[in-house]
């Protein structure tokens, strides 16, 4: 999914979003009138279904998206592990450049 794709679902959510929030103004207001409106609810409440659909979308898209990075790295000089973002071999001791 590019970032486009990503853009245009982020913005579908949002007028889902609004969408369903005039609809439940819209029942709020009618239910202070008279009894509740439970067809508007109704609309309301799939409004929202879809809008949490889109957006769990959009979060399972980022987390299947998110690189990886590793914490540990194998030293180059000696080969022993040591952190990613080590600049200096603990073991033996030899500068070590940024980690690829």
């Amino acid at each position: 999914m590019n970032v486009l794709s990503i853009e245009n679902r982020v913005l579908a959510a949002h007028e889902r979003l609004s969408v369903a929030q005039e609809q439940l103004d819209a029942a709020i207001r009618t239910s202070h009138a008279s009894s509740p409106d439970v067809e508007a609810m109704n609309g309301v409440s799939e409004r929202l279904r879809e809008a949490r659909a889109c957006i769990d979308q959009i979060q399972q898209h980022i987390e299947a998206s998110a690189e990886v990075v590793p914490s540990t790295r194998d030293c180059p000089a000696c080969g022993k592990s040591i952190r990613a973002q080590a600049t200096l071999c603990g073991h033996c001791w030899a500068k070590l450049g940024p980690s690829v």
